[in-house]
């Protein structure tokens, strides 16, 4: 078994990579982090407080990214029907394009693509698990995670 600091040693350089991969996939594409990370979540309509959730951010950086992508033509903001103080956002159709285009970039990042089916599915049950803090590592399983969300 390898040593605590070796294994986070590991999990460093592989977070570089992944973070190093995405930052320029970004830049190649032209779009801002942020911008790029809220155009992979909006599938449809989603409300401006659901996004700054799923960002794990406040409100007044949702806006500003809200307004870059409304500014670059990718979203456009619109008032819930069944709620007019909610503001969703929509992808335009450029949007749509460009979240495509995004998702190839979350589809191959570095390491993934040196994995098996299986060895992606027994780390992702393993990064579910020291995710889980002290939660029953059966209800961590990517599945379980989906159908509580």
């Amino acid at each position: 078994m390898h040593p605590p600091r070796e294994f986070a040693d590991a999990l460093g350089e592989l977070f570089l990579q992944v973070r190093v991969h995405f930052e320029q996939g970004f830049a190649d594409l032209g779009v801002p982090s942020p911008c790029a990370k809220a155009l992979r979540l909006i599938d449809g309509s989603l409300s401006m407080k659901e996004l700054g959730a799923r960002l794990h951010c406040d409100g007044s950086f949702v806006t500003a990214i809200a307004d870059a992508l409304e500014e670059r033509g990718l979203a456009r903001r619109e008032t819930d029907p069944d709620d007019r103080r909610i503001k969703n956002l929509v992808l335009t159709r450029a949007g749509n394009k460009l979240r495509g285009r995004i998702q190839l970039l979350f589809d191959d990042f570095p390491g993934a693509r040196r994995l098996d089916p299986e060895e992606r599915e027994a780390f992702l049950r393993m990064l579910y698990k020291m995710m889980a803090k002290g939660v029953d590592a059966a209800a961590a399983t990517p599945e379980r995670q989906t159908a509580a969300s």
